[in-house]
C-alpha cells in the first residue's frame, strides 16, 4: 500500500515538472529566447554543492575571487539552482540596466527581503515594492537632498574631533574603527537631530557597545541573505541579544521625535526650529506614531548609510597608505585651494580627487552585488544560445543577481589593467551604467551624493593635515563582510604631519 502511495507521488510530481518544462519551453520559443550557460550542480535539487562553495568561499576572504572566477569560466551571464530557485547571475551591463531601468516594473526585491531581517528591522525603503516604497522615498529623500551644503557644517565639526584623536608622533593608528565612529556621529545627527558622539573619548564604551551589536546585525542578516529561502534554518542568540542593544539606542531617539511632535502646535514650521535642518525622524513622526514602523523606516535608512560610507573611507586609505604616489597627486590638488572652505561644489570641481573616489568604489567594492525577483513573466536582453546573444527567457518567481563588482572588473570596459588602482583612467571617462556602485534607475541609492561630498571632504582634511600616510600593515586587502565589504585586518597607518602647514584641532 505504501509502496502504491509513493509511486503515485512520485508520478504525480514528475507529471506537474514536465508539464512545468513544456509550458517553459514553449513560452521560452515563442520569446526567441535561449537557454543560458548553466552551472554543473552535483546537488541537481537543490544546489546547495553551490551554496556550500560560496560560504566556505566568505569565510576564506575570497568571494570575489571566487565570483571572478565563475565569470570567467561560465560567462558574464550563467543560470545556478539557488536552493531549488532559479537564479540568473549575470555581469552584463545590458541586462543590469534592462532588470534596474528599462524593465523596472516587471522586477521587485519585497518577496525577497520581506521578513529576511526581522525583528530586526520589517518594512522600510530597502525592503519594499508599490506604494509603500514610494512613500518611503518620498519622506527620505529631502534627508539628502538638503545635506549637500548643511551636512557639511556638522560633519566639519566632527572631523575637527577625529583629527584631534590621531597621534602625530609617529605610533600606529587603526583609522577603520574611527571612520566607524566618524560615520556614525555623522548618520545619528542628521537622522536623529543630534549626534551619539562616538568620537568623545568619553562616549565611546557605550557607542562601542552600539557599534559591536550594529556589526554583529548587520553581519547576522549577511547570513540570512546568504540562506535564501532556508533562512528558517538561523538562529542565533547573540543575534537576538544585538537588537535589543540597537532598539534600545534607537527607540530613544524616536520616544524623543513622537513625544516632540505631539507638544507641538498644529501647522508649526516643518523644519527643525532651533536648527533649521530636516530631521528624518521628526518628518517621519508627523506621519505616523508607531514605533515599530517608524523604527524599521529609520533602521533601513541608517543601515546602508552608515556601512557604506564607512567602508568606502577604510578601503580608500588602505590604497593610499600603499600609494605614495596617488596620495601625493591629491595632496598637490587639494593644497592648491590653500584655506578655501570645502564646499560641495569645491569638493566637486577637484577632478584628481573625484577619480580616486571613483576608483575606491570599482576595485573595493562596498556593495559587490545586488538581486531582484521578476514579478512577471519577462526577459533578459543578452546572455542566452551558444553565442551568449539571444535574451533569456525569465518567469515570475526567477531571480537575477547583478554583479557590480563583475562589471567593474571586465576588461573589455576597463583594460587589462582593470584590477589596478589606477585614478587617471578616468580622465576621460564618462561611464552611464558600466560604472554603478550606488547601482541606478528609480531606485538608485538616495544617499549617493551624500556618502561621496562625505568621502571627499575627510579625504582633503586628510590631505592639508598630513604630507604622507604610512602603511603599517603587512597584510594586502584582504575581504570581510557584514552586508558590504571592508577591510579585514583593518587600515593601520602612520600619519606624518604636514611640514609647512598643520591643522589646528
Amino acid at each position: 500500500m505504501w509502496t502504491i502511495g509513493l509511486l503515485l507521488a512520485a508520478s504525480l510530481i514528475t507529471g506537474i515538472k514536465l508539464a512545468q518544462h513544456l509550458r517553459y519551453t514553449h513560452a521560452r520559443k515563442l520569446r526567441g529566447c535561449e537557454e543560458p550557460p548553466k552551472y554543473p550542480h552535483k546537488d541537481p535539487f537543490l544546489g546547495s554543492d553551490y551554496w556550500r562553495d560560496q560560504k566556505k568561499a566568505a569565510q576564506e576572504s575570497r568571494w570575489l575571487a571566487t565570483s571572478t572566477a565563475l565569470f570567467a569560466k561560465y560567462g558574464r551571464t550563467y543560470e545556478i539552482n539557488n536552493l531549488g530557485q532559479r537564479m540568473i547571475h549575470t555581469m552584463d551591463v545590458q541586462n543590469i540596466q534592462s532588470v534596474w531601468a528599462t524593465d523596472f516594473e516587471n522586477w521587485g526585491l519585497q518577496p525577497l527581503r520581506e521578513g529576511i531581517a526581522v525583528p530586526f528591522l520589517d518594512h522600510g525603503i530597502n525592503t519594499t515594492d508599490g506604494d509603500f516604497w514610494r512613500h518611503s522615498r518620498a519622506l527620505v529623500r529631502p534627508t539628502f537632498a538638503r545635506t549637500e551644503g548643511a551636512n557639511l557644517d556638522f560633519l566639519g565639526k566632527r572631523v575637527d574631533r577625529l583629527l584631534g584623536q590621531l597621534p602625530t608622533d609617529g605610533s600606529t593608528v587603526d583609522l577603520q574603527l574611527l571612520f566607524d565612529c566618524l560615520i556614525l556621529d555623522t548618520s545619528t545627527e542628521f537622522l536623529f537631530g543630534e549626534s551619539m558622539d562616538s568620537l568623545l573619548p568619553n562616549q565611546r564604551q557605550e557607542c562601542m557597545s552600539f557599534i559591536n551589536a550594529f556589526d554583529y546585525c548587520l553581519y547576522a542578516i549577511g547570513a540570512r541573505v546568504r540562506l535564501g529561502p532556508l533562512r528558517f534554518l538561523h538562529w542565533d542568540r547573540k543575534w537576538l541579544d544585538s537588537i535589543q542593544v540597537v532598539h534600545k539606542h534607537v527607540d530613544r531617539y524616536i520616544d524623543k521625535a513622537i513625544e516632540s511632535h505631539k507638544n507641538t502646535r498644529a501647522g508649526s514650521d516643518e523644519t527643525d526650529l532651533k536648527t533649521h535642518r530636516y530631521v528624518l525622524v521628526d518628518e517621519m513622526a508627523r506621519q505616523t506614531h508607531n514605533k515599530l514602523d517608524l523604527r524599521s523606516q529609520i533602521l533601513t535608512v541608517f543601515t546602508p548609510g552608515r556601512d557604506s560610507t564607512a567602508h568606502a573611507l577604510s578601503n580608500v586609505f588602505h590604497v593610499l597608505a600603499r600609494r605614495p604616489d596617488v596620495y601625493e597627486k591629491l595632496r598637490n590638488e587639494v593644497l592648491q585651494y590653500d584655506d578655501a572652505e570645502l564646499t560641495f561644489e569645491l569638493l566637486k570641481s577637484m577632478r584628481y580627487l573625484q577619480w580616486v573616489l571613483n576608483e575606491g568604489f570599482r576595485t573595493h567594492p562596498t556593495t559587490a552585488q545586488s538581486n531582484r525577483m521578476a514579478l512577471y513573466d519577462t526577459q533578459l536582453p543578452t546572455g542566452g544560445g551558444k553565442d551568449g546573444q539571444a535574451p533569456i527567457y525569465i518567469r515570475k518567481g526567477d531571480t537575477v543577481m547583478a554583479s557590480m563588482w563583475g562589471l567593474h572588473q571586465d576588461k573589455d570596459i576597463w583594460g587589462e589593467d582593470a584590477a589596478e588602482f589606477k585614478p587617471e583612467r578616468w580622465q576621460n571617462l564618462k561611464p552611464v551604467w558600466t560604472f554603478v556602485p550606488f547601482l541606478g534607475g528609480p531606485r538608485t541609492c538616495p544617499a549617493q551624493q551624500m556618502v561621496l561630498t562625505q568621502e571627499a571632504y575627510v579625504l582633503a582634511r586628510f590631505a592639508r593635515s598630513f604630507e604622507r600616510i604610512e602603511n603599517m600593515d603587512p597584510h594586502p586587502w584582504t575581504e570581510a563582510r557584514r552586508i558590504g565589504f571592508h577591510s579585514k585586518y583593518g587600515v593601520k597607518v602612520k600619519l606624518v604631519p604636514a611640514a609647512s602647514k598643520q591643522e589646528s584641532y
